[in-house]
């Protein structure tokens, strides 16, 4: 036994593709905790489609780079800083994150020592991107939390901007697609209903992030979960008739479901205002429309809200909508957004 050698370089050679492993399968599947302080709602990934690197354009321009050469081409990261003006030592931490979660390779002595193709996780996960880029829900998640970022990024003192630059930043492109102005739309729309971002009242239009918007960016929560977050509620103490309230002043007994939450429709009715110029619809079709959301909005916004009317206004909304002939990506995109406001308040 004393002429067997133990192979030390064959040994940490294993060890280190064991600790590869074991990171690319914590990447693919996180653990999770519950959140605490201000109980946000954390996503629950409704597309099914898992979380990636799609909320960082530069490493999925790379990725895609690297998976668009052919099989027997390495990628050199001078090529691709030269192809997208980025520089090389960027390149190089892209390399390096991208290497990490086993998505790309280093070729070491077979090739340059800057020289990286990609490996099967890699190809599994441009297939991932790909079916991502035809995922509206996703890309309008996307285009508001990303736009918000933006904006707190680039005015976070609160004055007015151009939204439309946000189309010429890196952050407007999402699993390798570029977002379109149409999905920029919604997001102000969302955006401004919710109370996050401003309207500046200016022409040509500006922006503003609210102070709302600001602490969204603060708190690391998505649009989604800052805006489903649990608030506190006032206590109450009840003796017989007589009812102490902590901070209100005024107690009212309302007889309707306190459950019921049409803040989706409201959304819904924000954005047909919002892109009912881009239908192709005649002056008074167009003012028909616009009609029909304001009576779902004030539906909707109504503090003794009805189902029965809420109902009956989206019904009338959604007929004009679907009884306009000119197809159009922005009015898919409405319609789809109008029966997801639909399954979210009725269910279904």
């Amino acid at each position: 036994m004393a002429g067997n050698k133990i192979d030390q370089r064959a040994i940490e050679k294993h060890v280190k593709e064991i600790n590869k492993a074991y990171e690319r399968a914590f990447k693919k599947y996180p653990i999770t905790v519950p959140l605490g302080g201000r109980s946000f709602t954390a996503s629950a990934g409704a597309t099914g489609l898992g979380v990636g690197i799609e909320q960082d354009p530069q490493l999925v321009r790379y990725l895609i780079w690297l998976g668009q050469l052919p099989e027997d081409t390495l990628g050199e990261q001078a090529d691709y800083a030269e192809d997208s003006g980025t520089t090389l030592e960027e390149v190089a931490v892209l390399a390096a994150e991208l290497e990490r979660d086993g998505l790309i390779d280093a070729i070491g002595s077979f090739g340059g020592p800057d020289s990286h193709r990609i490996t099967n996780d890699g190809r599994v996960e441009l297939r991932r991107l790909a079916k991502l880029c035809s995922e509206p829900a996703a890309r309008h998640r996307y285009a508001t939390d990303s736009f918000l970022r933006w904006l707190y990024a680039t005015a976070h003192d609160q004055r007015p901007t151009d939204p439309a630059a946000f189309l010429g930043t890196t952050e407007s492109y999402f699993a390798g697609s570029a977002l379109s102005e149409t999905e920029l739309d919604y997001a102000l729309a969302r955006l401004t209903n919710s109370g996050l971002v401003t309207d500046a009242g200016t022409q040509p239009k500006t922006v503003s992030i609210t102070l709302d918007g600001i602490d969204c960016v603060l708190s690391g929560a998505t649009v989604s979960d800052y805006l489903n977050r649990t608030r506190p509620g006032d206590y109450y103490s009840i003796t017989g008739t007589n009812v102490v309230a902590g901070s209100q002043a005024k107690v009212e007994q309302n007889n309707y479901n306190n459950a019921f939450d049409p803040s989706a429709m409201r959304e819904f009715a924000a954005l047909v205002q919002q892109l009912a110029p881009t239908y192709g619809l005649q002056p008074g079709e167009q003012d028909e429309l616009i009609h029909e959301a304001e009576l779902l909005g004030e539906e909707a916004d109504s503090e003794s809200a009805e189902p029965g009317r809420i109902r009956a206004a989206y019904d009338a909304l959604m007929g004009r909508l679907t009884q306009i002939g000119t197809a159009s990506a922005a009015l898919t995109t409405t319609i789809q957004q109008g029966e997801q406001a639909y399954s979210a308040v009725f269910g279904g």
